[in-house]
This record gives C-alpha cells, sequence and structure tokens, in this order.
C-alpha cells in the first residue's frame, strides 16, 4: 500500500515538472501558454482514484528498472510544447521591440516625478525660472515666435462704426532655453511632455494693435502653456523647450468699410498682433502658415469668408503680423427688401400719368411716390457709413429717383391746370400746331380736300369769270391794332380742332415716355454696375 502511494507521489511529480520550468506568465505573449500549461494536469487528473503505475517505475531507493513508456512520451511531450512556446515567446518579444523602436512615443513620468520638476524649476519659492527674465541665456539672440489663428465666428460686422468683432484661437509656440535647465532623468523620470499654468511661464507679450477698445496682451491666467522636451540631439534647439500657447480670443477691431457697390460689397478687413514691448531683433513674429484656419469656422448669415492670408511685416523696428479676412455680404435680404421695391416704384411713378385727369388722384399718386423714396433713401443712408468717398451707387440712384419723382408731381400739376382751363381762353398757334402734328391732324385727306375746294374758281350767273378767289380769303382777319393778341398766329375758326384738354393729353403721353424712359435710363446706369458685382 505504501509502495503504490509513493509511486502515485512520483508519477505526479513527473507530470507537473514542465509547469515550474514554463516561461515568465507576466507577458502578455505567454499568457494563453501559461493557461493551457497550468490546465494540462487538471484535464489529465481523474476525480476518481489514479490507477497505479507499473511497478518497474524508476524510483531513488527502490528497486526496479526505467520509468514507463507512457509516462516517458507525457514528459517528451510537455517538453517539446514549452520549447515551442519559448520560441514564439522570443519571436514576439523582437517584434514588440521593433514597433517600439520604430514608431515615436510619449513618455510620461510618474505624479511625483512631475511635480518634483514643476516645483523645482517654476512654482517653489526656490524655483530657478523667472517668468519675468527673458528666456535666453545670451539677452543679444532673437526668439522666433510661431504664431496662427483659428477663426470659430463672426459675431458682428457694423458698418456704421467700421468695427469687426470675431471669435478666434491663437495658437503660438516659441522656444524657451531656461524652461529644461533644471531636467535631471534620475529625479524626474524620462518625461517629454507637460502642462504648465501660464502665470509661470515667459510669454511674448502678444497684443491686438488694431483694437476697437484697448491695447493689451491676450490671454488669460487660467490658460495652460504646454512643453515639449526637445530630446533629439541633432535638433538646432536640443537642451531647448518648445512651449505652445492657445489663448482663445474675442477681438474687436477697426476695419474700413467699402460700401460703393452695396448691397453686393466685398470687405477686407485686418486683425493685426504685436509683440508689444519688443523689438524685431528681440521677439520676431515667423509664422509658418499663411492662411487663417477654417475647419472650425461657423458660417455667418450676412457674410461670406471668400479667402484669408496671413502677412509678416516690419514696422518701426517692430514685428508685425497681419491676419486679412475678405468678406462678401450675402445680397439676398437687400435684393427682397430694397432692391426690387426701389425698381417697380420707378415703374410706377410713370403710370401717373396713365390714370384719367378726372378722377383727382394724380396728386396724391405723386406724391406718395415722392415719399415712398425719399423713405427709401433715408433707410438706406441709415444702414451705411457717413462718409462722401465712396458714396453707395445704390443712395445715388435713390436721389436720382427722387428727383424723376419730383419732375413727375411737378407735370401733374401742371397738366391738371392745362385740363382745368375755360375752353373760352384761346391757344396759342405754335401749341395748336404742335399738338396737331402730334396727334397727326395737320396732313390729312380731309385737309386735302378742303385745299382743292379752296382753289375753285368762282363764276357769276351770267357766265362771266370771275377772279379765281379762295374761300378762306373772304374772311375776316383780326387786325393787330382791334386786338391784343395778336402775338400769335392767327389759325382760322380753329381748323384742326385742338383743345385744352387735347393739350393736356398730349401733354400726359409725352410725360408718360420721359418719365419711364427716363427710369429706365437711371436703372441701367446705376443697377447695372451693382448687379455686374453679383
Amino acid at each position: 500500500m505504501i509502495r503504490r502511494l509513493l509511486d502515485i507521489f512520483i508519477v505526479c511529480c513527473f507530470l507537473f515538472t514542465p509547469t515550474f520550468a514554463a516561461p515568465n506568465c507576466n507577458t502578455n505573449s505567454n499568457a494563453a501558454h501559461c493557461r493551457d500549461s497550468t490546465e494540462a494536469p487538471v484535464t489529465t487528473q481523474s476525480p476518481g482514484p489514479t490507477p497505479a503505475p507499473p511497478s518497474s517505475t524508476a524510483v531513488p531507493g527502490a528497486g526496479g528498472g526505467g520509468a514507463s513508456p507512457e509516462a516517458t512520451t507525457s514528459e517528451e511531450t510537455t517538453t517539446e510544447t514549452t520549447m515551442t512556446t519559448t520560441e514564439t515567446t522570443v519571436a514576439t518579444t523582437e517584434t514588440t521591440m521593433a514597433t517600439t523602436t520604430s514608431a515615436p512615443t510619449r513618455v510620461y513620468s510618474s505624479a511625483p516625478e512631475i511635480i518634483s520638476f514643476l516645483e523645482n524649476t517654476f512654482t517653489d519659492a526656490t524655483a530657478t525660472y523667472n517668468s519675468l527674465i527673458f528666456p535666453r541665456n545670451m539677452f543679444n539672440e532673437t526668439i522666433l515666435v510661431d504664431i496662427g489663428f483659428k477663426l470659430t465666428a463672426i459675431t458682428d460686422f457694423d458698418e456704421l462704426a467700421g468695427t469687426l468683432e470675431v471669435i478666434g484661437i491663437l495658437t503660438i509656440s516659441w522656444y524657451d532655453q531656461l524652461a529644461d535647465d533644471d531636467y535631471d532623468s534620475d529625479k524626474h523620470g524620462h518625461f517629454t511632455e507637460t502642462t504648465i499654468p501660464n502665470q509661470f511661464v515667459w510669454k511674448p507679450p502678444v497684443s491686438l494693435f488694431n483694437s476697437a477698445l484697448a491695447i493689451v496682451p491676450v490671454g488669460d491666467k487660467a490658460n495652460y502653456v504646454r512643453l515639449f522636451r526637445t530630446t533629439k540631439h541633432s535638433d538646432p534647439y536640443y537642451g531647448y523647450a518648445r512651449m505652445v500657447w492657445t489663448p482663445g480670443v474675442v477681438t474687436k477691431t477697426g476695419c474700413v468699410v467699402d460700401v460703393a457697390y452695396f448691397p453686393f460689397d466685398k470687405q477686407s478687413c485686418n486683425i493685426t498682433f504685436t509683440n508689444w514691448g519688443f523689438t524685431k531683433d528681440q521677439v520676431k513674429f515667423e509664422p509658418s502658415a499663411d492662411t487663417i484656419d477654417l475647419q472650425d469656422f461657423s458660417p455667418s448669415d450676412e457674410w461670406t469668408v471668400t479667402k484669408t492670408r496671413l502677412i509678416e511685416e516690419t514696422l518701426d523696428n517692430g514685428s508685425f503680423v497681419k491676419f486679412e479676412i475678405s468678406l462678401e455680404r450675402k445680397p439676398l435680404y437687400y435684393l427682397i427688401n430694397f432692391f426690387l421695391p426701389i425698381v417697380i416704384m420707378g415703374i410706377l411713378n410713370a403710370l401717373v400719368f396713365i390714370l384719367p385727369l378726372e378722377s383727382g388722384e394724380r396728386v396724391g399718386y405723386s406724391v406718395t411716390s415722392f415719399l415712398t423714396f425719399a423713405v427709401y433713401l433715408t433707410l438706406i443712408a441709415d444702414g451705411m457709413p457717413r462718409t462722401s468717398e465712396p458714396m453707395a451707387i445704390m443712395s445715388y440712384y435713390l436721389v436720382s429717383m427722387v428727383v424723376m419723382s419730383c419732375v413727375a408731381t411737378i407735370i401733374t400739376i401742371f397738366t391738371l391746370r392745362v385740363y382745368l382751363k375755360d375752353e373760352d381762353d384761346p391757344i396759342p398757334t405754335p401749341v395748336t400746331l404742335l399738338v396737331a402734328c402730334l396727334n397727326c391732324l395737320v396732313c390729312t385727306p380731309d385737309d386735302e380736300d378742303d385745299d382743292e375746294d379752296d382753289e375753285m374758281p368762282l363764276l357769276g350767273s351770267d357766265g362771266i369769270e370771275m377772279d379765281t378767289m379762295r374761300k378762306g380769303s373772304a374772311r375776316k382777319r383780326p387786325s393787330p391794332i382791334e386786338d391784343n393778341t395778336s402775338w400769335t398766329s392767327y389759325v382760322p375758326d380753329n381748323k384742326y380742332e385742338v383743345d385744352w384738354k387735347l393739350v393736356a393729353s398730349t401733354l400726359d403721353g409725352f410725360s408718360f415716355v420721359g418719365i419711364l424712359g427716363g427710369s429706365i435710363a437711371i436703372a441701367v446706369v446705376f443697377l447695372v454696375p451693382l448687379l455686374a458685382q453679383w
């Protein structure tokens, strides 16, 4: 009985020996193998009593021959599996090392190491870094500042005041030589980047130069500056810290507004920044981008951003960077509410001469048209800057239509006066002839027949031929002495049947054609150049 138990113990030792020689199970690549190796002995043991191995199993201190064939086979299989798993682990480890070497990674130290670096360098009373000191060992060096602007929204563009208000994010980066001086890999780990409250770091005093409110440096104490350590020995800034600062800004800047082609005008406004207090030899802008970032821009309801540009320039020994924004107005609102009503009123202005003179509504209609143009002129003038150069073409058009409406009102009043004149009042002969010619009353078949009848000779009853006489010659013509109205040529018996009502009607027709043609000509002169800008 004791011998059988001893044999069972020896067999179990042989079965579990590969598990102790298994590779390290802490690595992810060997985890599956560890599970298989651990579970293998459990599956070989049955819940019931284990059969005793043959008595020929080799046991130290006991008689008998070598191990049984079954035990030897199991041991060899487990050993081969272990060797295969070990080779797989080595191959996986080599692949992982190759991947880690080819791809750059960001290294972070533990919290105590980062805190130690920040305290020793920036925040402690004994810290070596001073945010008021120029961040160079040699003060004659020039700090190159890379600046970019991300436009997020245009909140207001006041043409009357000439101001543009936008929301955006500045991205400012530079190299700081003093921020990385106290770094010690043994104390602070091998981190490559961290964040620092901006009040502990020197920053270029970037200020909005053309501000409509005040020239003050941008940023807030709540902003953080991100520090990137330069770890490549080939980098010209090795040993420096690259500082990146992204303050949000709400700018209100002055802008020169050109409303000559309102409402199809295009504006160009600048947002200018400078390093206030430093010359270009100390701090100089060197932007890497040439346009404004519009990736997160929210479109405006009134303006469309057509083009952006970034310009670096030097003025008065200072470095400036100018962000230029080109805007184009969306004219649909003004087309519907201003443009079309004005054109329609210009056409209706001429229709006053089609109204019957007996209606008595002509003067009221003309005055209403005149006041309508005056109101539109006031509305448009209130929405544009009070400047003489340049003035809006639309203003010139409205003034011209106001003048045309004024002329139409004067003609309407004069026509009514002519229409209501007494029929007994004589019509001047030039007016009669002109009205007759315009109404085609001069050269008619009846007139030709009358002329032939006037030239027929008169014969007496006794057959004696009398002198040829014209009928009109027998009529008595008024003498200049008898009639003081002889300044007009006399037309016999109102030959063409021209009266004051016909004169007023003829004047209406010519006024309608003249006012309508004038309105169309004014529209072509002033509105076609506007539409060409669309």
